[in-house]
């Protein structure tokens, strides 16, 4: 799907890092940089290689090791998804191999960009008690951790509205490019099983 949306842009390359061997396609689009997939089949029956999550900090480890010493990585997120970040898989290693570059939302606070930091990055309450009431925006540095702050994104559309609406059988024209949406409609991506 992301091949699909990026067709068109010259800018992006869509990577295969993540994939799990047993779905890279045999012919992988023009645009989609051909990657080595992790194969977590190694030593495991086919049953539990699937059910092993993909871990962030895995991935970043993994596409660090191209990197020259002075290159920068940024992990983009919604903030919606980064209120979860202290219960990701290891988040303090996390914060440590990347910056961050958090899409806000109307209704979220500097107060709770920090406030969902793991607690042991996290300042105190007394700290951040004064932004609870001003806007995420700008940038966050604290000790361990650099946040920038993207304000004004305001899509109004989440995964979680895609899967929802696909599910349904809903339209996705609101959400995605015809493209992805003739694919999850013709692949029945997120119709129940």
């Amino acid at each position: 799907m992301l091949a699909l949306t990026t067709a068109q842009e010259k800018d992006f390359l869509p990577s295969l890092l993540e994939a799990p061997e047993e779905y890279v396609p045999d012919s992988v689009p023009k645009n989609v940089e051909k990657v080595k997939p992790i194969d977590k089949r190694k030593n495991k029956s086919k049953e539990s290689a699937s059910a092993k999550p993909n871990y962030t900090i895995e991935t970043v480890k993994r596409l660090k090791q191209s990197f020259k010493k002075a290159d920068r990585l940024f992990l983009l997120i919604g903030i919606d998804a980064f209120a979860d970040i202290a219960k990701w898989h290891q988040p303090e290693a996390l914060f440590r191999e990347c910056e961050f570059v958090v899409a806000s939302r109307p209704g979220y606070s500097l107060a709770d960009v920090a406030n969902a930091l793991p607690e042991s990055l996290r300042p105190r309450a007394e700290a951040t008690r004064p932004f609870q009431k001003q806007a995420a925006t700008g940038d966050l540095v604290l000790t361990g951790v650099t946040i920038h702050l993207l304000d004004e994104v305001y899509q109004p559309v989440s995964s979680t509205a895609i899967r929802q609406a696909a599910t349904a059988g809903k339209s996705l024209a609101r959400f995605v490019d015809p493209t992805v949406a003739d694919y999850i409609k013709k692949t029945e991506l997120y119709k129940s099983r």
